[in-house]
């Protein structure tokens, strides 16, 4: 509902690739542009979102917990590879494990997000874009700095709204909608848009 909500409401879906030509000035996206996020991995990404998805034609994201694939009500590594593979789906990590990144030490953070892609790499192929979503959205400035200088695009979870003028790739911010209704999500984009200028 809050997919075709914002499509009613003139939102255009976008994905990676789309902001990253942006960046690089190759490419105009829409003053209303949304990417859909999924965090978790959760099995019904693949079971409800994904032919919701394929009908619409939206594409998402889906960040992965490493240790949690395979589990009870989480996606297996074959359906992962059906989702990556319909290029609707980019598939990225959400850590190995869900740990408190602003806990961490730098060093170990960064060996847990790069085990996390030797691992999705291993079964889904090599990944020419590299994105990390930190756990509650709780990080720490030295390892977002560390991992923007090895190029991975890095969401925040901050409530905040990414501006085209000042849109930076290591740290977008992205916004929790819930069980919203599309008109308070829109309105609470509207403050956003104020309170955060």
């Amino acid at each position: 509902k809050q997919m075709l909500g914002l499509k009613k409401f003139g939102y255009h879906f976008i994905d990676y690739n789309d902001l990253i030509e942006y960046k690089k000035g190759k490419k105009k996206l829409y003053k209303n542009s949304a990417l859909v996020t999924f965090d978790d991995g959760y099995n019904n990404i693949y079971t409800k979102v994904f032919p919701f998805i394929q009908k619409e034609n939206i594409p998402i994201a889906s960040y992965i917990i490493i240790n949690n694939m395979e589990d009870e009500n989480v996606l297996t590594w074959e359906n992962t590879k059906i989702l990556d593979n319909s290029k609707l789906v980019t598939i990225a990590s959400h850590s190995i494990d869900h740990a408190d990144f602003s806990k961490l030490n730098t060093e170990d953070a960064i060996k847990n997000i790069e085990k996390s892609y030797d691992i999705i790499e291993k079964h889904l192929g090599k990944k020419d874009i590299k994105i990390f979503t930190y756990p509650c959205g709780l990080y720490k400035k030295e390892t977002l700095n560390k991992l923007s200088k090895k190029g991975y695009i890095q969401n925040l979870t901050d409530n905040k709204i990414n501006r085209s003028n000042t849109l930076n790739l290591h740290a977008l911010s992205r916004c929790y909608p819930l069980s919203d209704s599309t008109s308070l999500i829109i309105l609470k984009i509207i403050y956003r848009s104020i309170r955060y200028k």
